[in-house]
């Protein structure tokens, strides 16, 4: 199997790359820092005599065509494409600087939407093919923080929506995660209402899934209870929440 990672330097990104490299998956890892990249290849090949390509892009000025070419040259084709790359900040909260919200809105909605729009004519009759994206279950209900991170992931989850209504007539699979915490750097430290998941955990269950016919998965599961209650709270009740 081949597999393309965008966003594969850390956290879930990483942790899926270890678990397909695993599976013998050759692999193209994208991320913004190519000195992240190289390190995680030289390792990854030696540890399961894979063949790993890197290229460095910066998903805010992401250059799809480019991207594909570079791919079909260095792999051949492409049976597994994985949008991981998210971006949060903590000013995200109410009026931010213009240029953070365009490089929010970039990395977590509109390259995920060019790339896999560019990739998609090569992948949709491939009957090994799977094309996932990862979302956040931030995305559940818009409120005061996280708020152009929120609207963004829940753009990509309708984008992917209509990704799979689209290849319902081919043979490529389309699976898109709303996840919950996981434990990042992001996360380390922070007081947390809810327990946070192993980036290793989660990246062994989307593998697992590989092939399947799903749609929305959540992870862990039990933050499907947790986010239909947010959705379903009276606005007179969920404005006063401090979330």
């Amino acid at each position: 199997m081949k597999s393309l990672v965008i966003g594969a330097s850390a956290g879930l990104g990483r942790a899926l790359a270890e678990a397909l490299a695993a599976r013998g998956h050759s692999l193209f890892l994208v991320a913004s820092d190519e000195t992240d990249l190289v390190p995680l290849a030289s390792d990854l090949t030696l540890r399961f005599g894979i063949d790993v390509s890197v290229r460095a892009e910066n998903l805010a000025s992401a250059d799809p065509a480019g991207l594909r070419e570079d791919v079909m040259a260095r792999l051949g084709g492409v049976d597994n494409l994985f949008y991981v790359a998210g971006e949060s900040s903590l000013e995200d909260s109410g009026s931010i600087a213009d240029a953070r919200a365009i490089r929010l809105m970039s990395v977590n909605f509109s390259a995920g939407v060019r790339i896999v729009n560019c990739f998609l004519s090569i992948m949709e009759d491939n009957a090994a093919a799977n094309i996932v994206g990862i979302g956040s279950v931030a995305a559940c209900r818009g409120r005061r923080s996280n708020s152009v991170y929120g609207a963004a992931k829940r753009g990509l989850e309708f984008y992917f929506e209509t990704v799979r209504h689209h290849l319902a007539r081919h043979h490529c699979r389309v699976q898109f995660y709303r996840l919950g915490y996981l434990q990042t750097q992001m996360t380390f430290g922070q007081d947390l209402p809810f327990p946070a998941m192993a980036p290793a955990a989660a990246a062994q269950k989307i593998c697992d899934n590989l092939g399947k016919n799903l749609g929305v998965v959540y992870l862990p599961r039990w933050w499907f209870g947790i986010t239909s209650i947010l959705q379903l709270l009276p606005w007179q009740v969920f404005r006063k929440l401090d979330i």
